[in-house]
């Protein structure tokens, strides 16, 4: 009976010290792990003061300014209604200078960018480096937006100097 209680007490003593000696690592997940991304072309002030009235697109840069530090996680969960600010940026184009083929184009990959970004939301085994160089698409496709936006503006500028001279 004492070698019976000997052997039990060291099993208890054993199994205690494994339980204190092991730390609980809590690991972040690969998707909760908030990643910088590149900031969006700025527009010119020119190019800002003709646009200023247009609240759809203010509305996608206000919803875009979240995604340059955003974790796959959280990107995933503004996916759906940034592709719905940017379906209405498509479908609102109010400056008349830039109603032209070029500019639907750019606002076209836009749109299609944000709705890979929404199907990806469905998507289980997506992994936070596709969720990433998405988001990174997303914003390239928003930058060659305003490059245009500055280049229309740019232009019109310009033609106007060149009759003003003439």
């Amino acid at each position: 009976m004492r070698n019976f209680l000997i052997l039990f007490f060291l099993v208890f003593l054993s199994c205690n010290s494994n339980n204190a000696n092991q730390k609980t690592k809590v690991q972040k997940s690969d998707m909760n792990i908030v990643q910088k991304h590149d900031v969006p072309l700025n527009l010119e002030k020119q190019s800002i003061n003709k646009i200023e009235n247009w609240n759809e697109y203010q509305s996608v840069t206000e919803n875009l300014e979240l995604f340059s530090s955003i974790s796959p996680s959280e990107a995933l969960n503004n996916a759906i209604k940034l592709s719905e600010v940017v379906k209405f940026l498509k479908d609102s184009i109010r400056p008349k200078e830039l109603i032209n083929l070029s500019f639907r184009t750019r606002v076209n990959v836009l749109e299609n960018e944000t709705l890979r970004l929404k199907d990806m939301t469905f998507i289980p085994a997506i992994t936070a480096n596709e969720v990433n160089t998405q988001v990174d698409k997303i914003l390239a496709a928003f930058s060659a937006t305003n490059s245009k936006i500055n280049t229309v503006y740019s232009q019109l500028e310009v033609e106007q100097d060149i009759e003003d001279i003439n």
